[in-house]
């Protein structure tokens, strides 16, 4: 009812405003009624806002002294006096009472996935202080998680182990040394020259024609799509002799220090690829040694004594720069699988199948994609026949 008067006095206010404005400007007569009308209106409005302490705000909001609900009568009320408030029995429904504080409401549990626990961590390697340690790579191994734990540096490992990078792969050995036990750090080798004319190189094609044994070579000269034959030989416990140009060995160099390190011959195959008879004898030899430093950086060993021709050309002078250049043989081949021209696998193993014979040298290609699993199905194949197959130095009796 208040909020009622108060807005039709308000009305009031602003009709009578309005219309004492209106005369006073088009000055009509009756303009002092309304204003005092108007005045009057305000001071009605007035009064009923704070001497009458009206609220026109919504029921329960900024009312600083709410109405006090009357209690009841239970025929104690004394006149003249106020009852005290009377105390309301606990209620016997819990959900009905109104507790003074609440307290954290209990979360209801939730179903948390289960995690698997933390993988745990490897255990350390003991090094010895005056002993070393062969430390077989395995999955998951760096080369940093490998120095935590055996308190050596990354740069420590790589030097013992002639690594020219960060790349290891599973199953290789790495020498560890105690601190008093530590080889000291390899001196650069020196430039080699040209060494003294020798005897010219001999050409080599097979061994022994009485032995059941066949060579397996690879010539490695530009990419390294078929290095799964590595895991192949490895697979069926073969040894084999790899030739590697100088710039595959500076490109691939953890598969070159790979193939040494499980027992592969290495042989030198030149820097560059270049034809013998086409090139420049000073320049050829130039190339060969240039491969030879290349090779010994990679793998850690000497490519001496074996060299193949690039393409298989030579001549009497390139015979003559090989055996000057510090490799006495030249080993061409008795079976071409000629697997860089991209035979199907069924075609490589015919080749070599059809071909074998007593003292067999077998050349194959690391850029031939069917390649390593052709040796993979041929190796039973020609084990069942009766041949070993063995490395150049095993079949030449090196």
């Amino acid at each position: 009812m208040t909020g009622i008067i108060m807005i039709l006095t308000v009305m009031i206010f602003s009709i009578f405003l309005v219309l004492g404005v209106v005369s006073y400007f088009q000055k009509r007569g009756g303009k002092w009624i309304y204003f005092t009308l108007t005045a009057l209106s305000l001071i009605a409005l007035v009064f009923m806002l704070f001497f009458l302490n009206w609220d026109l705000s919504k029921p329960g909001q900024n009312n600083p002294n709410p109405p006090v609900t009357e209690t009841p009568d239970n025929g104690n009320e004394v006149p003249g006096k106020e009852n005290p408030p009377e105390e309301t029995p606990p209620s016997e429904n819990p959900t009905d009472e109104e507790p003074a504080e609440e307290g954290p409401k209990d979360e209801e549990p939730k179903d948390e996935e289960p995690t698997n626990p933390p993988p745990a961590e490897p255990a350390k390697i003991i090094v010895p202080e005056n002993g070393t340690v062969d430390y077989k790579v395995g999955a998951g191994d760096t080369l940093w998680s490998i120095a935590q734990r055996a308190d050596l540096t990354v740069a420590k490992i790589k030097e013992w182990n002639n690594l020219t990078s960060d790349t290891i792969f599973v199953g290789q050995i790495l020498k560890l040394y105690g601190k008093n036990v530590e080889p000291p750090p390899p001196q650069e080798p020196p430039k080699q020259e040209t060494p003294p004319t020798t005897e010219p190189s001999v050409i080599i094609t097979n061994g022994s024609l009485q032995q059941k044994e066949i060579a397996l070579t690879f010539d490695a000269g530009s990419d390294a799509i078929g290095i799964a034959i590595l895991d192949v030989l490895k697979k069926h416990n073969v040894k084999a002799t790899f030739f590697l140009t100088g710039s595959w060995a500076d490109k691939f160099p953890n598969y070159a220090k790979r193939m040494a390190v499980e027992g592969h011959d290495i042989g030198n195959h030149t820097y560059s690829h270049p034809d013998a008879v086409n090139t420049n004898t000073n320049l050829f030899v130039q190339d060969i040694i240039k491969a030879e430093e290349a090779i010994k950086r990679a793998t850690g060993v000497t490519p001496r004594p074996y060299f193949r021709f690039p393409f298989g050309t030579y001549n009497a002078a390139a015979l003559k720069a090989v055996g000057g250049a510090g490799y006495p043989y030249s080993i061409q081949w008795t079976i071409d699988t000629i697997d860089w021209k991209q035979p199907s696998v069924e075609v490589i193993i015919s080749r070599i199948q059809s071909g074998a014979s007593n003292g067999d040298i077998i050349l194959m290609h690391i850029g031939g994609i069917n390649t390593p699993e052709a040796v993979d199905r041929v190796i039973p194949i020609l084990k069942s026949m009766g041949y070993n197959l063995v490395t150049l130095t095993e079949l030449l009796d090196l």
